[in-house]
């Protein structure tokens, strides 16, 4: 390996100012990078702030306790009336697939080939 002593002075000057360049580009893309991750944690944050958690009993049937929150409605929801998947309520979803999702109940021991319990 070359000692520092074995470049001559006009090498060492160019090295320092690529040096120079280099760390102006990498000091600068830090900043940028920083400045991004500071705007995406502020985002998360007021997301999270603004995020309404489910409250009393369910707006829909009035029963059970509320557990979920419809993403469409804003409504504070219990399990029976909320579809995890869609993550809305029973009221925003239309009538004639609440319906037709309700009726259906599938013979989970034929297809899975397990017994079920309810």
């Amino acid at each position: 390996m070359k000692k520092e002593s074995d470049f001559s002075d006009e090498k060492k000057q160019r090295i320092k100012e690529d040096d120079t360049s280099m760390n102006e580009e990498l000091q600068e893309w830090l900043k940028e990078t920083r400045d991004e991750i500071k705007e995406i944690t502020k985002v998360e944050k007021t997301s999270k702030k603004d995020e309404k958690k489910p409250t009393g009993t369910c707006q829909i049937c009035g029963e059970n306790k509320a557990k979920s929150v419809c993403l469409k409605c804003g409504r504070s929801v219990c399990p029976s009336c909320y579809f995890n998947i869609l993550g809305i309520c029973k009221k925003c979803v239309p009538e004639e697939y609440v319906e037709k999702w309700e009726k259906r109940k599938p013979d989970w021991e034929k297809i899975l080939g397990v017994e079920w319990v309810d």
